[in-house]
């Protein structure tokens, strides 16, 4: 059975909220961009304000990380062993009938390229998703770790995979401005299953676009 979204409630003095995970892609594809978004509401009429942040070295959100089986098989974290360096933080309040909402991609965190090899052509095979947020609704009280699962399918379907990644590689290229950060963030992060195009970024001319790209092809092994 599919679980394509999860939440927890938490409460602490006065203050209640409701956190919850879910899968914003439709089609899912192994080795393809699987998006989340995380949103927290309020539960409560009184605000509460929550940390959040950035991870600089990771090039990623900061606080989440996540626990996957494919097939029963862990996936590991592409940067699991680079040293968190810190980044950007800041504090944001939550209203009641306000949810606060922050997209995520979920291939930041795990390496879904190998999802690929582990199936035949147009089988699909199972992902086991447990999502996790450290959380501390008092803003510098006790800190809770958030714990949500999900759990749904990818299916390996070469044709529609190449066709994603051939028009995220032209929206890149010859793109509107507005969308091509988006394609980007996406290509980037297949890693291995977009070699060849992430390859030819990085000898753009566009010297940010061209390390961004040098520093994915890192990511590879």
């Amino acid at each position: 059975m599919e679980v394509r979204e999860g939440a927890v409630d938490v409460s602490t003095g006065d203050v209640s909220a409701r956190a919850s995970f879910r899968v914003v892609t439709r089609d899912l594809l192994a080795g393809g961009p699987v998006e989340l978004e995380f949103s927290l509401a309020n539960l409560k009429a009184a605000p509460f304000q929550i940390t959040v942040s950035g991870d600089r070295a990771r090039s990623r959100p900061g606080q989440f990380s996540f626990t996957a089986l494919f097939e029963d098989k862990p996936l590991e974290d592409p940067v699991a062993r680079m040293p968190y360096l810190g980044g950007p933080a800041g504090v944001v309040e939550v209203v009641i009938d306000k949810p606060w909402r922050q997209p995520l991609l979920l291939n930041e965190f795990v390496r879904l390229e190998h999802t690929v090899e582990q199936l035949e052509p147009g089988a699909t095979g199972k992902l086991a998703l447990t999502c996790h947020r450290p959380i501390d609704l008092l803003h510098g009280g006790e800190e809770s770790i958030l714990t949500v699962n999900l759990a749904f399918y990818l299916q390996r379907d070469d044709t529609a995979l190449a066709a994603l990644v051939s028009g995220l590689y032209q929206e890149i290229l010859h793109g509107p401005p507005s969308g091509r950060g988006r394609s980007m963030m996406l290509l980037l992060s297949l890693r291995s299953t977009a070699h060849n195009q992430i390859e030819a970024l990085s000898r753009h001319a566009d010297a940010a676009i061209a390390d961004r790209a040098r520093a994915a092809l890192k990511l590879e092994s």
